[in-house]
């Protein structure tokens, strides 16, 4: 377990830049780089700084994994209803 976290450590080290954003910037632009990923396929491409924090990021990846979910939903038409979103909260 410690050689895990080590090596996690290490990894997020080296893959540090010297221009970052921070969180509350990330999370700025984290739904339009959900936009672009979803439309284009090319977020990575126009957004590279939001892509590297998301990277780094728990929180912020967490967020962006949440926002990519209901955007695919969105596009499939397949949206829960607030219904459905409301016994899913009761469970």
């Amino acid at each position: 377990m410690m050689k895990t976290n080590l090596a996690k450590f290490v990894r997020h080290v080296h893959d540090t830049q010297d221009t970052e954003i921070s969180c509350s910037v990330c999370l700025d632009l984290v739904s339009q780089y959900v936009d672009l990923e979803i439309s284009t396929g090319d977020a990575t491409i126009q957004l590279p700084l939001v892509k590297q924090h998301l990277d780094q990021c728990l929180v912020c990846s967490e967020e962006y994994q949440v926002l990519h979910q209901l955007a695919v939903l969105e596009a499939e038409q397949r949206l829960p209803t607030d219904e459905e979103l409301m016994n899913q909260l009761k469970k």
